[in-house]
């Protein structure tokens, strides 16, 4: 059995918290991109292995206590990119391992799978809405109300088959550090960011309202901003760049497929190495 699980780019969020963690998670929107990790169980000492790496997870580690696993397999992940850096990685690498341990030993469904996904997310405060968009993906997800799947509920916005994610990772900024550094300004321009995107949701709603939340929070400092603005405009004014922002210390920049080598090519020489991704047109796949 293999897993297929796409990545997820948060635009905007705020968190609404519950005494029971079931209810916890995040309303807001985001983005799922493709390449997916791809997971299948393996036979080893370390629970989770990326990209040949044994990687200490407390996430994984909740979620097989969760879930009251015995004899558990490891997990084995091909991923692009590594946990820590604002895709969604955690909550991927949870939802594969309950996945690859559970479906074929116990009488569960995948939404009870993901459900301890979430809860291990959120008691560990690594994430409080990737599971449910990467569960359903398709592009841009938009979390109608909280939790993992069964519960929370999501809608999708379309988007055109022509655009493309380009990031820049930053730095690395884990999701307590943010929500510690950030948190009060999140949930404040959150709820003000998601109101005015769900009177008229599209995916170049999203991109502006995603770069306004991200330099009113903080995330996206002034002095990048304006060094962006400068760099992209020709790629701005003639409709290849819908828009930029920042989530913890990821750069990510929406762009038409004909701009990607240009615009890919100035990040390099002005903010960092790029990383190019399509955007996902799947959730969870069950191979």
């Amino acid at each position: 059995m293999r897993v297929l699980i796409p990545l997820h780019i948060t635009g905007f969020w705020y968190v609404i918290k519950s005494y029971n963690p079931l209810f916890t998670g995040s309303l807001g929107a985001g983005l799922t991109l493709d390449p997916p990790i791809i997971a299948e169980a393996v036979d080893s000492k370390c629970r989770v292995i990326i990209n040949d790496l044994c990687m200490m997870n407390p996430v994984v580690d909740t979620a097989g206590k969760l879930a009251r696993l015995e004899d558990a397999k490891a997990v084995r992940i091909r991923s692009k990119v590594m946990l820590g850096n604002g895709y969604g990685l955690s909550g991927a690498v949870a939802l594969a391992y309950l996945t690859l341990n559970m479906l074929d030993k116990s009488s569960t469904t995948l939404n009870n799978i993901s459900a301890l996904a979430h809860v291990a997310e959120v008691l560990n405060e690594t994430g409080y809405g990737d599971v449910i968009a990467e569960f359903y993906g398709n592009g841009l997800v938009l979390r109608t109300s909280p939790g993992p799947p069964g519960v929370g509920s999501v809608d999708i916005v379309p988007v055109s088959r022509s655009l493309k994610v380009v990031t820049v990772l930053l730095g690395s900024l884990t999701t307590k550090e943010m929500m510690s550094r950030f948190g009060n300004l999140i949930n404040a321009v959150g709820v003000e960011t998601y109101k005015k995107f769900v009177e008229a949701p599209s995916i170049e709603a999203f991109a502006e309202l995603a770069h306004m939340f991200s330099l009113r929070v903080g995330m996206l400092s002034k002095e990048l901003d304006e060094l962006l603005s400068t760099a992209l405009s020709n790629s701005i004014r003639n409709g290849g760049v819908l828009g930029y922002f920042v989530k913890k210390m990821l750069l990510t920049v929406i762009v038409e497929e004909t701009y990607v080598p240009d615009v890919a090519d100035i990040l390099l020489k002005k903010v960092g190495t790029p990383k190019i991704f399509n955007i996902a047109r799947h959730g969870l796949i069950v191979m």
